[in-house]
C-alpha cells in the first residue's frame, strides 16, 4: 500500500471509529432516557461496529496488532450474527439461521453491511 492509500485508509477508519462511537453514545442516552434501548438501534450499532472491526483487521496487521484485529473482528461479526438469529433481525438474502454462518460470521457481516451501504445509498429512513 503506499503511503497516501496508508493515509487515507487509517482517515477512513478513524471516521468510521467516531460515527460508530457516537451511535454507541446515543444508546446510552437512550438506555439512561428511557430505561431501554430499540431493537433497530441495537443492531445498527452491532452492524457498524462490527464492520469497523473488520474493516481494521488489516491495517492492524500492518502494525504488528493482528492477533487482536482478527479476535476482535471475528467476535464483533458473531455478536451480530447472534444477534440477528436471536430477534429475525438480518436482512440480506441468506438468513442467519442458515448454517454456513456458523464457519463464516464475517460472511454474514458482509452481507449484511452491504445491504446497510444500499440502503444508505437509496436514503432508506433508518438506515
Amino acid at each position: 500500500m503506499t503511503r497516501q492509500a496508508d493515509s487515507d485508509a487509517w482517515r477512513a477508519l478513524l471516521h468510521e471509529t467516531y460515527a460508530v462511537e457516537q451511535l454507541g453514545n446515543d444508546l446510552t442516552r437512550q438506555a439512561l432516557r428511557d430505561g431501554a434501548v430499540d431493537g433497530p438501534s441495537q443492531r445498527r450499532y452491532l452492524l457498524r461496529r462490527a464492520a469497523l472491526a473488520d474493516r481494521a483487521d488489516p491495517l492492524q496487521r500492518e502494525t504488528g496488532f493482528a492477533a487482536a484485529g482478527e479476535v476482535d473482528a471475528d467476535l464483533a461479526a458473531l455478536g451480530l450474527l447472534e444477534w440477528d438469529r436471536g430477534h429475525g433481525t438480518g436482512r440480506g438474502p441468506v438468513a442467519a439461521a442458515d448454517g454456513r454462518w456458523d464457519a463464516d460470521p464475517r460472511g454474514y457481516l458482509h452481507q449484511e453491511h452491504a445491504v446497510l451501504v444500499l440502503d444508505e445509498d437509496q436514503g432508506e429512513p433508518g438506515a
